[in-house]
């Protein structure tokens, strides 16, 4: 009597792993894409956030201005 839980498993085919292998590339070339152009995106709504910021609160980008002149040694 065989048990049959314990059968051999089916040998790679080499075909199958390259194929699979290929596909994980264009995946993970098109996620990082993908967060490439997201990070992008983000990293522009963040600086228009910031310019906007400082435009509507005049005095606090003045003070920020005179740290950043004190912190440099431009006075």
């Amino acid at each position: 009597m065989t048990d049959s839980t314990s059968e051999t498993p089916m040998p790679p085919e080499t075909s199958t792993l390259l194929a699979l292998g290929v596909g994980a590339v264009i995946v993970l070339w098109l996620v990082f894409s993908v967060l490439k152009k997201l990070f992008g995106l983000a990293l522009i709504a963040g600086i228009v956030g910031l310019l906007a910021f400082l435009w509507f609160n005049p005095e606090l980008a003045a003070d920020l201005w005179s740290q950043a002149q004190a912190m440099l040694n431009l006075q």
